[in-house]
Formats: C-alpha cells, sequence, structure tokens
C-alpha cells in the first residue's frame, strides 16, 4: 500500500526561492511539429527522422526522444539543427535553467559534438551568434552510453517573450547516434510560506489523498516530479480540494497550489511510498 508523507508540514517564516517549470518536451508523443528542424549538410538525414534507437533484438537502447545520426550504414557528417517553438520567459526571472538529458551509443564510437545556441528570432543566422551557447564532445572513457542529464544556464533571456532554443549535431562523424530527452526550462518564482501563513491556506494528507483547504475562490494545482514535470494538475473554484495520488510511483514529489484570487503561491514535499 503506498502512503503519503507530508514534509514539512509546518510554515516556514521566510520566504523561500524555488525554481518551477515554464516549457517542457520530453518527445513522448513523437510530435515534432512545433520543432524547426534543418539538415544543413543536406544528407537527406535529420532529427526527428527515427524516435528511438534500436537494440537489433526487438527492443530499444534509448527512450523516444529526439534523435541525430553520425553513422547510418555508412558514415554521416552531420549539421543537424533542432529548433524548439517559442518559449514565453515575460515573466520568468533569474536563475532561468535549460535542463536535458543525453546519450550515445555504449560504445568507442561515442564521440558526438553538439552545440546550443539561445536566441529571440527563429534563424540559424542569427543564432549561431548567440553568446548564450554551449558546445561539447560527449562520450565516456568506459563507453557506458549512460543517458546523464545537463543543466545550462540562460536567465540572460529573463522577461524575453519569445525564446528559441537550437541543439545542433555537427563537427563529428563515423560515431553513431545522439539522443536528446526531456529538454525543460525553470525559472525562478517565489514560493511564499509566509503568505500562506497569513492566508491560511493547508495542504495536509492522509490516507492516499492530497488535501488543500481554505482556498477562496478560483486556484490551480500542480503535482510535480523532482525533475520538473507535471504529473498531475487541475482547476478548481472549491474552497477544499482534494488530489488523489494512489496511481503515482514511490518517490518524492511537490505539490504547487496556486490562489489567484489572492495571488499567492505555495509548494510542498510529499513522499509516496
Amino acid at each position: 500500500m503506498k502512503k503519503i508523507i507530508l514534509l514539512l508540514c509546518f510554515l516556514s517564516s521566510f520566504i523561500i526561492h524555488a525554481q518551477v517549470t515554464v516549457w517542457s518536451d520530453d518527445f513522448n508523443d513523437e510530435d515534432l511539429s512545433d520543432w524547426t528542424m534543418i539538415d544543413s549538410d543536406g544528407d537527406g538525414i535529420n532529427w526527428g527522422d527515427i524516435s528511438a534507437i534500436g537494440d537489433g533484438a526487438g527492443g530499444f537502447v534509448t527512450p523516444v526522444s529526439l534523435i541525430s545520426r553520425s553513422w547510418q550504414t555508412v558514415p554521416l557528417t552531420p549539421d543537424n539543427w533542432a529548433i524548439s517553438p517559442a518559449i514565453d520567459l515575460s515573466n520568468a526571472t533569474a536563475p532561468i535553467t535549460l535542463e536535458y538529458i543525453t546519450q550515445v551509443a555504449a560504445a568507442s564510437w561515442d564521440e558526438e559534438n553538439y552545440s546550443i545556441y539561445v536566441g529571440t528570432v527563429n534563424d540559424i543566422n542569427v543564432l549561431i551568434n548567440s553568446t548564450t551557447t554551449l558546445t561539447e564532445t560527449l562520450g565516456d572513457a568506459g563507453d557506458t552510453g549512460t543517458p546523464t542529464p545537463h543543466a545550462f544556464d540562460i536567465s540572460d533571456f529573463a522577461g524575453e517573450s519569445e525564446v528559441y532554443i537550437a541543439f545542433r549535431h555537427w563537427d563529428c562523424t563515423n560515431q553513431d547516434f545522439l539522443s536528446i530527452d526531456d529538454v525543460t526550462v525553470k525559472a525562478q518564482t517565489l514560493s511564499v510560506d509566509e503568505f500562506a501563513l497569513k492566508n491560511n491556506i493547508h495542504v495536509t494528507c492522509r490516507d492516499k489523498l492530497v488535501t488543500i483547504s481554505n482556498l477562496h475562490g478560483k486556484a490551480n494545482y500542480n503535482v510535480f516530479s523532482l525533475n520538473g514535470k507535471s504529473i498531475i494538475q487541475g482547476e478548481t473554484a472549491l474552497e477544499t480540494q482534494e488530489i488523489n495520488a494512489s496511481n503515482l510511483e514511490s518517490g518524492i514529489y511537490i505539490v504547487e497550489v496556486t490562489d489567484t484570487t489572492r495571488n499567492t503561491t505555495i509548494r510542498k514535499k510529499v513522499v509516496i511510498e
């Protein structure tokens, strides 16, 4: 039986700064129609031509993700661009962090090179000159092919209403594949527990229910995983709202409640066992 335990059940007397997800794409729907794909090398092979790398035995090496190849029966020398849809950071404050996961082949041919460019226009001729950029070559001495999380500061774009993130797979050849997954942008918000104390918003747990009480008017709620993915979300006009968390996997989650009437947001950790 799963049990929900509320952590930090007391309200602190100070302001806690926290980051929340403002945009994300895990590619699980295999829909890349809102991304811009550019095959700059002109070989006809680009990001998104396949959604996962097979293991040759009916299974998969990678999850469904954004994939570009530097080998596909013959050596390739990619220059492939994948540009995100417009991301609204007009209400975001620093720090703003781009998080993503990379994966390469579990073999010696794992030295995939990529760059990230961030800008305010969807144009590679402009993005390539961005001052907010990162370039690195992946691969490890053990050739493990382990999925690797990354974080990149893009705080320079706080307040911008239209931001584009470009992943470029290039400057490598005759390796195998580059997978990009769980692309997430997080920005700082204020989780003001002292406001919750003043306004008497309560979050309690019992059995398999998270209960939010003493709301006044319209409120939004979200349950996030620790990597910032929204698992359960909704809107309520009730004074008391119950969230059924019985289907969640064991682990730590964040419950966020925004009382729009009082412009108050609180965030609480819960552990589901």
